[in-house]
């Protein structure tokens, strides 16, 4: 049991050290590597999301600490939701 433990653990740090390597300015190209989707999913996400605002109105470029707490509420219904209106077109 405490071999799973410990793997658990290292897995959660390695993933903590990613997230405080990253710049306090993410841009698209971060998000795009960070998410791992591809252009089109990430405009998807921005436009339908309620995706956090830009970082001071500069477009591709957003606060970390803002997509982050965007990350932890991970409420994608309403992306969904639109998502499946848009497909019944």
């Amino acid at each position: 049991m405490f071999p799973i433990i410990q793997e658990s653990i290292e897995e959660y740090t390695g993933k903590l050290l990613s997230l405080r390597r990253l710049p306090l300015v993410l841009t698209n190209e971060n998000l795009k590597e960070e998410f791992q989707v591809s252009d089109s999913t990430l405009n998807r996400l921005i436009n339908l999301a309620d995706f956090p605002k830009c970082w001071y109105g500069i477009r591709g470029h957003y606060s970390k600490e803002d997509i982050m707490q965007w990350y932890r509420n991970k409420n994608y219904d309403l992306y969904v939701e639109k998502m499946r209106a848009i497909r019944s077109l």
